[in-house]
Formats: C-alpha cells, structure tokens, sequence
C-alpha cells in the first residue's frame, strides 16, 4: 500500500477513534505496517483527533527513525516488538473508560449480543500494567496468541488485526461491550439478567494431546450425550460435515453430523466446511481460551472451506458443542514440545 495513502487512512482512523472518544487528550496511539516493512506510527504529545498525514513517523521495526520531523509515541518500543512477533498489519492503542472502569473495578465484561461473542470471541484478557508506559510486553504478546484485542488494567486497550479498520473494530466492540455491561448493573434491580451458561470441566475427564484419536473420540461422546447439543441439532436440522485440521502435520477429522448426532468421523477434507489453524490455536481453542468463530474473523483460524455467513445458520448448537469442546482439555504447548 502507498505509504502517503496509509499516513491518511491513519489519520482517519485516528480522528474516528478520537470522535467516538476511545481516548482523550493526547492518549493512545496507533501504528500501521507498509510493504516495505517500515512502521509509520502517531507521534508523541499530539490528540488523535488533529492529525494530518506530515504528523506520521516512519520508523524501522528496530525504532530507528526513518521519516518524520515529530518524536514517535512513547509506546513505539511495544508497536515494534507486536511487529516482530505477529503477522500482522495494524495496531490500536486506545484508552476507552468504560472497559477501563470495569477492569479497574474487577467487573466481568459480559456480551450479551451475537456481534460482541462473534467479533471478540471471549473477554479480553487482562494484564496487570504498573507503569504509564508498557514495560511488561512479552505477557502482552503471550496474551495475543489467543485473542486479538488486550486489555491493559488502569491503562487501555491493544488491539491487532491484518488493517486498521479491523483493529479499531475490535476496541469499537469492546467498548460497546462494556457499555451494555454497566447499563446491565444499572437496571440489574429491575429486570434480571439471563447469564450465560458456562460449562465445567469434571476433574475426571482426561487430558489428551490435541487431535489425537482418544481427544477426538472423546469430543463425539460429549456432543452426542449432551441433550442441549442434540435438541438444538434437531431444530435446526445440523446436517453437515463440519472439517478441522492442524496445519503442521495437515491431520484431519472430518465430522459428519446428522441432525446434531456425529454419526462418523473421517481423516479426509471432503466436507462443507474445513477450518485449518495451528497447533498453538486448537490448544486455545479446546482448552477455552479462544471461541472458534471469533478465531476466524481473527485470522487464528482459516475456514479455507465454506462461509462463515453460512456456518452462522446453524449458530446454535455450534455454540453449545463449541462450548462442550472446552469439557475435553487437551495438553498445553510447553508439554506438546517436550
């Protein structure tokens, strides 16, 4: 992309988030990768809401400055180090209040709507921040591995995505998110909330490693026992074969679901929808860190086959066995590379 096109589309970004007071002041910041690999980046001490495009620094993923007469965002170390370490394109730094408040308070973020669980997939995972500045960056790293936005306790959001458009998108949502969450305690009095449900995982169920045959005959009989899983299969008619494979080894098991039952499973890519992602994701996935569908939209997962918009009929009962997954753990990483 034209670097003086992306010192706009930066600039936009930066004035929308500004408007729709994501951040105030001179907080926040945000950065966007070029082709050639520079990080052209917001600069120090200036609102976000009055950039022009001669604001933006241009500056190597070492910090070395390339282009700019402004000094670059106190948080230029962090945006580099993301860079370094995600395959991605974009950075959003904002401070929105009311996520803020809510991690500053220990108040669980709650989605109560399909658009906050499909587009941030789970709450955002929370790291203690000590300082104005973030020093602690390799827990932040860690923590992108499973979800695309961050929140940092008494400082603000970081979030990720292959543009900027997507990065923002996810803080809108967050934000959004935690607004629905303090109006929900406000009238928490009048009209009672319907939590969601959450599934615990019996201490008697086995740990296997990730797609291995026990881990997956395991995920058959937890789905085919679940009556939740088998009624909402019913309503819907989940007649479908539902594919997922592990892109280092391309192992592959193919569920085949008649009205909600998995009546088979084959090693085979002949599906209606086949969602390919690494190792590290499915450990997420299966050990409760990352919702499938938001995994797509965020580029953890890859649905090389079929559409997500026509996955989404069946939202329902994908839900619940999605849900029913996190009941059969699977090893983490650091004991797969043993």
């Amino acid at each position: 992309m034209d670097k003086s096109f992306l010192k706009q589309e930066i600039c936009t970004i930066a004035k929308t988030a500004y408007m729709k007071g994501l951040t105030a002041g001179w907080g926040g910041n945000i950065s966007a990768r070029g082709d050639d690999g520079a990080i052209l980046i917001t600069p120090h001490k200036k609102s976000l809401g009055f950039l022009t495009p001669d604001d933006i620094i241009s500056v190597y993923g070492n910090g070395c400055l390339i282009e700019g007469d402004r000094k670059p965002s106190s948080e230029f170390r962090m945006h580099c180090a993301i860079y370094s370490s995600l395959k991605i394109n974009a950075i959003v730094h904002m401070h929105p209040p009311a996520l803020n408040t809510l991690a500053a308070r220990g108040i669980p973020l709650e989605l109560m709507t399909f658009e906050c669980r499909l587009t941030l997939g789970g709450t955002p995972p929370i790291i203690p921040q000590t300082t104005p500045i973030v020093t602690d960056i390799d827990s932040l790293i860690s923590a992108f591995q499973y979800s695309n936005i961050v929140v940092l306790k008494n400082h603000g959001t970081v979030s990720v995505g292959e543009d900027l458009e997507a990065a923002l998108g996810l803080s809108e949502v967050a934000e959004e998110a935690a607004k629905m969450t303090i109006y929900a305690h406000t009238f928490r009095n009048v009209e009672p909330i319907e939590l969601e449900e959450v599934v615990l995982q019996p201490e008697s169920i086995p740990t296997f490693p990730v797609f291995s045959r026990e881990h997956i005959a395991l995920i058959q009989s937890l789905v085919n026992a679940d009556a939740e899983a088998q009624r909402l299969g019913r309503e819907t008619d989940l007649t479908v074969r539902y594919a997922i494979k592990q892109a280092e080894d391309s192992k592959v098991y193919n569920m085949h679901f008649e009205k909600g039952r998995i009546v088979r499973i084959t090693a085979d890519e002949e599906a209606d929808f086949v969602n390919v992602g690494k190792k590290e994701a499915w450990i997420h996935v299966f050990n409760g860190r990352l919702d499938p569908f938001a995994a797509v939209s965020q580029k953890k997962l890859h649905l090389v086959k079929g559409q997500i918009s026509d996955l989404s009929r069946w939202y329902a009962p994908f839900y619940r066995i999605f849900t029913l997954w996190k009941q059969a753990p699977v090893f983490e990483m650091n004991h797969e590379l043993k």
